[in-house]
């Protein structure tokens, strides 16, 4: 037998690579014992580098590590590392054993996140130049390393390390921040060092990193991949373990419905300019809309500057461009900003309809902060576009954006004549009885100033509706679904999503299990799938081509309900839809403070009639 020193492109193989190697019975991929040829008739050119499972670029791969005295003793036990100098970084994370069994002999030991040097050049290094440690920014710019959490006095040696590489250089933002992490990176901040967030977050948090890391795109973006994407939903959102929203990010990833495409466009989120709040927008010709533009208007918190800068229209011409146009103003729901809210679904909404033009409102925080606040956006965007354009706006809204709006045309009266029609898709005018799906992991005491008041029993909720503001003020549409994950109840007479028509304005209220019963427009729609779902897209443009809410009678019903999404979407939008779960863990787990209860009414509310509102008893509902 004739050694062998080389794979097919000159490299040197050594004893205790990991190398794939191709023979006539099969294959084999392994540690490096000796470096022979073998009578099997394995080729120099056959044995290739390590497994491609092992590296991928542009994504992470796992890599196994034996951490040995020896190794240690080479370096400091603390090393800095400036920011410059992490461009040339490669990121880890530990995770749990996903690998071969000959890549994990001895005990994991604790997970964490580190830094660590490694020489593309030579692909077979498997040891680090730097200790495994936890990495850390220090005040002056520089990382300092300091052990795992949870090690304790177990020694190096007697555990094997379990990484995740990514072969990509990170880019750095302003803030420091690689985008590729910009949604990950407060989520496992936060898990490793909030004492208010559960520490099963941490554990978790890693999985859904790793599960990122492994999707891959789709292949087939047809009809059979659609109906296998929406079984894979509603293999989901049936688990009875998946009880919080971080479990169910966790089961959304693990199934691959987020494809690195997806997850490069929801990870820009913090920089995109969609979501910006700071938006350039003409000053009023005529009129005046702030501080009130009628006397009977609830007083704005906010000044007028922050409240003009937060509405994005990138369709504004100047000049008389506008006339015929019609403005269309979409409201985002919690924890996700309205931008990427949108993009996906009711962003697109000028492909059904030419002649519309659509904004939405940037709300700070991602409307997690106090809804009375956020609503001043809402009466304000409402009025300003109105007298931009010099006609009525429509509004349409998801999830408690239905609140914020039904809150500015309560307490802003002068709205009502600017809005010609309302469509809330997903809302929880009651409230739901769903808040323990996202507080149990904020160590079920503390949550956001917005999840407490949409809990049930909310004051803001009973404020709301108490003295006529459970019926509608405009032309008002409803569409949900009984499948939704966050809001419930969402079905008969105690839908969350019902308004009443008290004042004869016309009011739609649309349940999609009724109209599609047995269909597929009727089937496992969540609180997101309701902006992808074909009868809520027909309903929406129904509604803004007639006068009224939109009507079922209007539609043919019969098409519409035997498609699973609007022709006007496709399967990436539905994913990206359903990929704005990753986003609202993130803004959830970043915002400060966190409260222990729902903020107070503010004054103008407080004094109107009606605040003690009805109060409903659900002991006797069967949900």
């Amino acid at each position: 037998m004739s050694e062998r020193v080389q794979d097919k492109s000159g490299k040197q193989i050594n004893e205790g690579d990991y190398v794939y190697t191709k023979y006539r019975g099969g294959s084999h991929e392994g540690e490096v014992d000796k470096v022979v040829t073998d009578d099997a008739g394995a080729h120099e050119e056959e044995v290739a580098n390590p497994p491609k499972a092992l590296y991928i670029p542009g994504t992470l791969a796992l890599i196994g590590i034996s951490i040995s005295s020896s190794i240690l003793s080479q370096t400091p036990a603390s090393s800095k590392l400036g920011p410059l100098k992490a461009l040339e970084q490669w990121n880890i994370s530990i995770s749990q054993p996903l690998l071969p069994k000959y890549l994990v002999k001895k005990p994991l030991c604790c997970s964490y996140i580190a830094t660590w040097s490694f020489d593309p050049s030579y692909s077979r290094s498997r040891r680090p130049s730097l200790i495994p440690s936890e990495w850390e920014w220090s005040g002056d710019g520089e990382i300092n390393s300091r052990m795992a959490r949870g090690l304790g006095d177990r020694p190096y040696e007697d555990c094997d390390w379990i990484l995740a590489l990514s072969r990509s250089r990170p880019q750095f933002n302003d803030e420091g921040t690689s985008p590729l992490w910009s949604v990950l990176e407060p989520l496992l901040s936060n898990a490793v060092k909030d004492p208010m967030v559960d520490r099963r977050v941490s554990s978790v948090a890693s999985d859904i990193m790793l599960g990122l890391a492994t999707n891959e795109n789709l292949q087939h973006p047809g009809n059979e991949q659609l109906q296998a994407v929406l079984k894979k939903i509603e293999a989901i959102f049936t688990k009875k373990s998946s009880s919080t929203m971080l479990d169910l990010a966790k089961d959304i990833v693990a199934s691959g419905l987020v494809p690195p495409k997806i997850l490069a466009f929801l990870n820009g989120y913090l920089d995109a300019k969609i979501n910006s709040a700071h938006n350039l927008n003409p000053d009023l010709k005529s009129g005046s809309i702030y501080p009130s533009k009628a006397t009977e208007d609830a007083p704005y918190s906010i000044p007028e500057a922050a409240l003009r800068e937060a509405i994005h229209m990138p369709n504004l011409f100047s000049g008389e461009s506008n006339s015929g146009r019609k403005p269309v103003i979409l409201v985002p729901g919690t924890a996700a900003p309205a931008g990427t809210s949108f993009y996906y679904n009711f962003g697109k909404l000028g492909n059904a309809i030419p002649e519309i033009d659509v904004s939405w409102v940037n709300i700070p925080q991602a409307s997690l902060g106090d809804v009375q606040v956020t609503a001043e956006y809402i009466a304000y965007s409402i009025n300003y576009i109105s007298s931009l354009y010099r006609s009525k706006v429509n509004v349409i809204s998801w999830s408690q954006g239905g609140l914020n709006t039904q809150w500015a045309l309560k307490y802003w009266p002068s709205t009502r004549d600017s809005v010609g029609d309302f469509i809330a898709i997903s809302p929880d005018f009651r409230g739901t009885i769903e808040t323990r799906l996202v507080c149990p992991w904020l160590a079920g005491i503390m949550c956001t100033p917005a999840l407490w008041q949409q809990g049930w029993d909310a004051k803001f909720v009973r404020t709301l509706r108490g003295f006529g503001g459970e019926s509608a003020y405009v032309h008002t549409t409803t569409i949900y679904s009984s499948f939704d994950e966050i809001v419930q109840p969402m079905y008969g007479d105690q839908a969350s999503a019902i308004l009443q028509d008290a004042r004869g304005v016309g009011v739609s209220n649309n349940h999609l299990q009724s109209i599609c019963a047995h269909e597929p427009a009727g089937g496992m729609y969540t609180h997101r799938g309701v902006l992808y779902n074909p009868l809520a897209w027909a309903l929406t443009i129904d509604a803004l081509s007639h006068d009224g809410p939109g009507r079922p009678s209007r539609v043919n019903v019969t098409t519409v309900c035997q498609q699973s999404i609007p022709p006007q979407l496709g399967l990436d939008d539905l994913l990206g839809t359903e990929g704005l779960l990753l986003v609202s863990l993130s803004e959830t787990l970043r915002y400060r403070p966190k409260t222990f209860a729902e903020p107070d009414i503010l004054g103008y509310a407080a004094s109107a009639p009606g605040v003690g509102g009805e109060i409903w008893d659900l002991k006797d509902e069967q949900f």
